[in-house]
């Protein structure tokens, strides 16, 4: 093995965790897309600038290309419609408050569109289930 190494799990606890949310065929996907990933750029700003500090800082004395904490959204196809996949940058122990945050905020939008739904969500692999709720078991609030 040659070159330098680091392990980012040492340094901030950073991970990245997605939400995936589905839209049924016949619904028009672009303007949600957009409204998710306002949401989720909005929500995760301040983690996302600290992780690519730290990175930079980090990684400046290796020659590391910088690297880019923005969320990022996929499209998928699948039988029933698309597949909105989302990820974004969190701290580990912030993950549950970050999910439960952004769940709360994508439900509300959905809200509006009754015809798009949900999924609930599987654990990341090595993470335990965050409790997060699925759109029919939100709790009033």
């Amino acid at each position: 093995m040659e070159g330098y190494y680091f392990n980012f799990s040492t340094a901030g606890q950073w991970l990245w965790d997605e939400l995936r949310v589905f839209v049924p065929s016949g619904e028009n996907p672009y303007p949600l897309i957009e409204q998710i990933r306002a949401i989720v750029t909005k929500e995760t700003e301040n983690n996302a600038t600290l992780a690519e500090q730290e990175w930079q800082r980090v990684t400046r004395r290796y020659g590391v290309r910088s690297l880019s904490a923005a969320p990022a959204v996929d499209v998928r196809i699948t039988d029933p419609g698309l597949e909105v996949v989302v990820r974004y940058i969190t701290r580990a122990d912030q993950r549950s408050e970050a999910r439960s945050r952004l769940n709360h905020a994508i439900i509300k939008l959905l809200h509006r569109g009754e015809a798009i739904t949900t999924e609930p969500e599987k654990p990341a692999a090595s993470l335990a289930p965050s409790g997060d709720f699925g759109p029919e078991e939100v709790p009033n609030r």
